[in-house]
């Protein structure tokens, strides 16, 4: 490195090759592959770990909607441990209920749906009809499983029917869906659920004389039967799969704006292929007898989650924080120049990226998001939800993985060891998860580390572990659910991201090479070392807290020595180490003052991110302003809210 803390002009280039060559090297698998991969139909490994909601649980009315509120726990082992590590809670929000509803279309057909379709069984697009009825499943078994009174109505807008296929009319924009041998509740059912769009019409075939209005609407049970009947008589099980995929991601991906679905084929006739079976082996019937679809309903409603889960296939266990620039500007000009603008090879890498979640990708390409994704990857805002990550059993972050083994090499300690056992003993100041996914550079010696780690030096294995969850419940008590009972395995600490080291046959380009906008890796630094030192750096480490990445504040005493700020035991702070404190003590708080009195330090802090946040939004938003301004409000959400 040329200094401290940032990379070389070699070392950022190598990183830049990595990434980029990570992803090119996946899209050579890709290629050699036609079809999607099983793992993109996989529902158990996405949601196994999930708990089920809780009949009892409380829900409370918010600004979005409503929600229901827990606790989790978590803890340590260590094979040899003199101090135990202490079991730990951290706060869980689920949004059950939104006020507004998610806004679906009808795009038109694009070369993405022609090749999505071609990993199919059938080359007929029924993803949107399918789309549809699994929206009506989940909140069939929503109304069944939430407490109080709650129910499904059909309301008066339904579908074209007719009994006699010789009797359609040919229409352009008239999608004729044959249901078959069908009884009226379910013809009302389907009708109800494919209900006249802005640019298609729905027409029923089927050969009932008269289908009743009055039908109550269909249950959970009854409707997943009604889909299963309907994907048997069409062949479309594996479409169905998908389509599961997309509804999942509604609750989370609605706030975006309309969702557009892939335009349904004009002709929705019986399959020529022989059906699949109607036993009890169905995929859908397995579902809901393995109770996955429960734990599917939590996944979904865990919105800020969802996000994160997805663009964990981003994250790579050995970049460091002042190495994120340069490993997301590779990762992206490979993307780039491999997929172009083929939305579809881009969710393809993904999958391949990290096959655990592949199944949430395959949702994304049907509802066209992956442009949306990136943009977020593109400015760095790629958070963690350590409950997303704990119940898919993937890895979001370095806080995740095992403490190294031995912790004490020469006589220092890795930095992100530090952080990890900081955080699993719960130590003052550090009882609040990073908000940076990457790992500090660097070690420290033993003799300057905090004592809560010291005690540890002699361990042989410590990591993150996910005990089970409370759920708070309407009469004021905790229904517990162990992470036995919601079927996790506790494999935490280890990574499913997939890495190919076969030679890379994409030439590399640096066009999106740019050495001198490294705001990325600038925040991640900054974010993840102030986590570390919130009060006063270790001996040895004043050219990296005097380095310009920290340099945030006009206020900073730059005749300090390095021994009035090295830790002593006292509580005083540095004015430097308060201007760049990004996460505080979650015990912190921040009492009102008279104009006369004097502000605390902290006060003065979350003045100043106020002045900072509203200059970057009454201004233009560049690229540097975006990164910095979603630096800040979690720096200020550190502050208000612990």
């Amino acid at each position: 490195m040329d200094d401290a803390v940032r990379l070389s002009a070699e070392g950022f280039r190598s990183i830049y090759e990595s990434g980029f060559k990570t992803w090119a090297r996946l899209h050579a698998n890709v290629e050699g592959r036609s079809g999607l991969p099983a793992s993109s139909f996989a529902t158990q490994g996405i949601c196994q770990h999930h708990p089920a909601l809780s009949r009892k649980i409380r829900l409370e009315d918010y600004q979005l909607g409503v929600i229901t509120t827990g606790e989790s726990i978590w803890g340590s082992c260590g094979a040899k441990c003199t101090y135990a590590m202490p079991l730990f809670r951290q706060s869980v929000s689920i949004q059950v209920g939104v006020k507004e509803p998610v806004s679906l279309s009808i795009s038109k057909s694009t070369e993405r749906q022609h090749t999505l379709l071609s990993c199919f069984i059938r080359n007929q697009d029924y993803l949107a009809i399918l789309v549809i009825a699994w929206a009506y499943i989940l909140s069939a078994r929503w109304t069944e499983i939430i407490p109080g009174n709650c129910s499904l109505t059909y309301t008066e807008s339904q579908a074209t029917t007719h009994q006699d296929t010789t009797q359609r009319q040919d229409e352009g924009n008239l999608v004729s869906v044959e249901l078959g041998d069908v009884n009226p509740q379910e013809a009302r059912r389907w009708a109800a659920s494919i209900q006249l769009q802005k640019s298609f019409g729905f027409l029923l075939l089927h050969p009932l004389k008269s289908m009743s209005s009055i039908c109550s609407a269909a249950t959970f049970s009854g409707a997943t039967h009604y889909l299963n009947r309907f994907c048997a008589r069409h062949n479309v099980f594996d479409q169905s799969q998908a389509a599961l995929a997309s509804v999942l991601l509604l609750p989370s991906m609605g706030s975006m704006g309309s969702l557009r679905l892939p335009a349904p084929s004009s002709s929705m006739g019986v399959s020529q292929i022989t059906p699949a079976s109607l036993g009890e082996d169905s995929n859908d019937d397995c579902i809901h007898r393995s109770h996955q679809l429960d734990k599917l309903l939590t996944l979904s409603c865990n919105m800020g989650g969802m996000r994160p889960l997805l663009l964990s296939v981003f994250y790579e266990p050995n970049i460091e924080c002042n190495a994120v620039t340069p490993w997301l500007q590779g990762s992206l000009a490979a993307i780039k120049q491999v997929a172009g603008n083929n939305s579809y090879v881009i969710g393809r890498l993904c999958m391949e990226r990290s096959p655990k979640v592949a199944f949430l990708w395959l949702g994304c390409i049907i509802l066209d998001l992956q442009d949306k994704l990136l943009q977020d990857v593109h400015y760095g805002q790629i958070l963690v939800d350590l409950h997303s990550a704990a119940w898919s059993g993937v890895v979001q972050s370095f806080i995740q993985e095992r403490v190294s083994n031995p912790l004490v090499t020469n006589g220092t300690i890795s930095r992100a060891d530090e952080c990890r056992l900081l955080f699993l003993s719960q130590s003052d100041r550090h009882v609040r998860l990073p908000v940076c996914k990457w790992k500090p550079f660097g070690r420290t010696e033993l003799d300057n580390v905090d004592i809560e780690v010291r005690a540890h030096q002699q361990c042989d294995d410590h990591w993150l572990q996910y005990e089970g969850i409370d759920w708070k419940c309407d009469d004021g008590s905790l229904d517990f659910l162990s992470s036995q009972n919601s079927g996790s395995q506790q494999t935490f600490g280890e990574t499913s991201i997939q890495e190919t080291r076969d030679e890379c046959a994409t030439s590399i380009s640096y066009k999106e090479m740019v050495r001198d906008q490294e705001h990325i890796s600038e925040n991640a630094t900054r974010n993840i070392c102030g986590w570390l030192r919130s009060d006063v750096y270790a001996q040895g480490e004043q050219n990296i807290w005097k380095h310009e990445w920290f340099d945030i504040s006009d206020s900073d005493d730059d005749d300090m020595t390095e021994d009035e700020t090295i830790s002593d035991g006292s509580d005083r702070l540095s004015p430097r180490v308060e201007s760049w404190l990004l996460n505080s003590n979650a015990s912190t708080t921040i009492s009102s003052v008279d104009e006369g009195d004097q502000i605390s330090p902290l006060q003065a802090e979350v003045e100043q991110l106020d002045k900072s946040v509203n200059g970057i939004v009454v201004g233009s938003l560049s690229e540097h302003n975006v990164a910095n301004l979603a630096q800040l409000l979690e720096a200020k959400e550190s502050f208000v809210n612990p």
